[in-house]
């Protein structure tokens, strides 16, 4: 059994209880380039950009403490039970179309674990004995599901966000969170003198609370668009690049 968590937040009170090994997708795939004609190659596309990008984040660490824990889900055996723990966000579900397209051979059983809380509060808002229920009721992943979440990540990584709204829509009785963090994804994609909504919506934020202070701001934008999902520090790279493009 492999349970693949997305972050270390949810890592560190994962519940003793459940066996199995574990896997942390340490990774934002929604901020930053994609594109790739390898894994290899995309490995090293996602350590400049994010040691670039990241303050505290040195070239080379990716391949110490992300890509070893994407290579045991490349590595699982076909017997493996497989439990992805995604949020309905944004930044969830990207990562979890990156990892189900990581085990696009993979002919054993994947759950999909979802949190019982809202967007805002996600698995952070269960406590142990909500953890462990919400494993008991992980959906079994039917193989056509499995071929979708695939591709939804070979859509992003295009991208090709129109067809994604066509299959995302196609699905909603099976897998209804997926249409919600697509039209996300659409509406975050600049276009004329649009920003596209996250920068759009801090810049609201900023005018309707008067203020520039970042803490204040995020955490309005964390309860507004809690669709993105976006942490901290994606926020303010948005909010510094949305301040140099005022100056300009």
């Amino acid at each position: 059994m492999l349970h693949v968590l997305n972050g270390d937040s949810l890592a560190s009170s994962f519940p003793a209880s459940l066996r199995g090994e574990i896997a942390v997708a340490r990774e934002c795939l929604v901020d930053g380039p994609v594109q790739a004609d390898s894994i290899e190659e995309l490995w090293v596309i996602r350590d400049k950009y994010l040691s670039k990008n990241y303050d505290g984040v040195t070239e080379g660490e990716y391949f110490k403490s992300v890509v070893p824990e994407f290579e045991k889900i490349l590595t699982a055996s076909q017997e493996t039970q497989v439990y992805l723990w995604f949020e309905n966000d944004l930044f969830c579900q990207v990562n979890l179309w990156f990892v189900m397209n990581l085990l696009k051979k993979h002919r054993g059983s994947v759950y999909l674990v979802s949190p019982t809380t809202d967007l805002i509060e996600g698995f952070g808002g269960m406590n142990q004995l909500q953890l462990e229920q919400a494993y008991r009721d992980a959906k079994l992943l039917t193989a056509n599901e499995k071929h979708i979440l695939s591709h939804m990540w070979e859509l992003y990584e295009r991208p090709d966000v129109s067809e994604a709204i066509t299959l995302s829509k196609q699905v909603i009785p099976e897998l209804p969170f997926l249409y919600p963090a697509v039209e996300a994804w659409k509406d975050s994609i600049p276009h004329g003198e649009y920003l596209g909504k996250p920068k759009e919506a801090l810049k609201e934020i900023a005018a309707q609370l008067n203020t520039d202070d970042f803490g204040k701001i995020f955490r309005a934008f964390h309860i507004k668009h809690a669709i993105y999902g976006y942490g901290d520090l994606q926020v303010k790279r948005l909010w510094e690049e949305l301040k140099e493009e005022v100056k300009k």
